[in-house]
């Protein structure tokens, strides 16, 4: 970054930009102190102003979504119709195997989906995960902007912080379409990243064609087993109706510590190909204007980590107590970790919107302590822990699940002992 104008400089440059009620590139990157190209800035102006949303709204969503819309179609196809027969048998027998491991219960049939359907349908809840991060990211844009002019003329500035505002926000849509669109191509089933974001348990077909093709171990006992996985996030989220707020309010608790590095749009910028009208989108996955977290925001991100990994804990450890009986179900298991390992779907969906590297070993701890639960004290305890969020496992919990069962053991305890106190007064 250059040396900031003096103030009449300043007071020059905005009172011309009022005047004509236009931005000039080249004035606005003497004001925010940017020494680049001009016709670079020019460049950026031009590709940001077309993503950037409606006044009151930073973020054109319909832009990430024909984003996220475009990526998914490239190479779509119709997988082959008989497997659509083996997905509903799949999930026939995955429901009645769950129903004895978990009271937990989810009718529905599931839902059969493109890869371009997926994506649509997952926009609504990547919209409210990433909106708290968008607009904060605008915020923070806005005031960095405006703390490094004097009070009186960073009221004046307000058209070219709320454009630097949304431009922030509006790469950062661009990213998230971007990573969405990767996404529609690699996940399996519609809660494979932890949050359910079909309204009912879906299968993305094509993905699952591809994935069952070289695969040495039963298609039938793969099917049931992701099946099971399926309707055991799906139901999970229908019984805590709390756990979806859960996780957003950890979003936004997040977002809310959010900073930002006016640096970052200036390695941005410097890095436009004026004459490739696709360098804007070359460069979004690369962008990097938030600057680092604060402790608060590290604290938060434990939350969320925390929260996912005994969601997809126990849906692994429920889906493996339920297809138990299968004969290569331990296999199935380790295959579909590595896919997992491979495509790192949650992995690049929380990466994209939080810059959260969700760790493996957590969530594999998280299944191996939910096993325990099961092995040692039945469904019952296990259900009975998503019953409110004061009662789910710690982190410390899950390293040590004898804790947690003895909490358990403990509580129901004190639960007999109160009612022997009430039944004899």
């Amino acid at each position: 970054m250059d040396e900031q104008p003096d103030r009449e400089e300043l007071e020059r440059l905005i009172k011309k930009m009022m005047e004509s009620g236009q931005l000039d590139p080249e004035d606005l990157a003497k004001v925010a102190g940017f020494s680049v190209d001009p016709s670079m800035l020019s460049n950026l102006f031009g590709q940001v102003s077309a993503m950037t949303g409606e006044p009151g709204e930073p973020v054109d969503w319909k832009m990430a979504l024909s984003q996220a819309l475009s990526l998914a179609k490239k190479d779509q196809r119709e997988a082959a119709p008989s497997l659509r027969a083996e997905v509903d048998n799949a999930f026939d027998m995955a429901r009645l195997w769950l129903s004895e491991v978990t009271d937990f219960a989810n009718s529905n049939s599931p839902k059969i989906l493109s890869r371009t359907l997926w994506a649509q349908e997952a926009m609504p809840l990547f919209r409210e995960l990433s909106e708290p991060i968008a607009n904060s990211m605008a915020v923070a844009l806005s005031e960095n902007l405006g703390n490094s002019l004097p009070p009186e003329l960073s009221e004046m500035m307000g058209p070219a912080k709320n454009f630097i505002g949304n431009a922030g926000a509006s790469i950062f849509a661009m990213q998230l379409g971007q990573a969405i669109g990767k996404l529609s191509g690699e996940v399996l089933v519609g809660g494979e990243i932890g949050i359910p974001l079909t309204d009912r348990p879906g299968v993305i077909t094509q993905n699952l064609e591809s994935y069952l093709k070289d695969l040495e171990v039963s298609k039938s006992e793969v099917l049931i087993f992701l099946a099971a996985r399926e309707l055991a996030i799906s139901s999970l989220f229908s019984q805590s109706g709390w756990l979806r707020d859960q996780i957003v309010t950890q979003v936004r608790e997040f977002a809310a510590g959010l900073t930002v590095d006016l640096s970052g749009i200036e390695d941005i910028v410097q890095k436009i190909d004026p004459a490739n009208p696709g360098s804007m989108e070359q460069i979004i996955e690369a962008s990097a204007m938030v600057s680092p977290r604060t402790p608060e925001q590290d604290k938060a991100l434990g939350r969320i980590e925390l929260s996912l990994a005994l969601i997809e804990g126990w849906a692994d450890a429920t889906a493996l107590e339920a297809t138990k009986r299968l004969p290569s179900i331990l296999m199935v298991f380790e295959l579909y970790n590595r896919h997992r390992a491979t495509s790192r779907a949650s992995a690049k969906t929380f990466e994209a919107l939080l810059g959260l590297e969700l760790r493996p070993r957590l969530r594999r701890e998280a299944t191996t302590m939910w096993q325990s639960v099961f092995d040692q004290l039945g469904k019952q305890s296990s259900d009975s822990l998503w019953s409110h969020p004061d009662q789910l496992p710690s982190a410390e919990e899950i390293q040590t699940p004898a804790a947690l069962i003895a909490r358990i053991q403990n509580s129901g305890d004190d639960f007999e002992d109160q009612l022997k106190k009430f039944l004899s007064e």
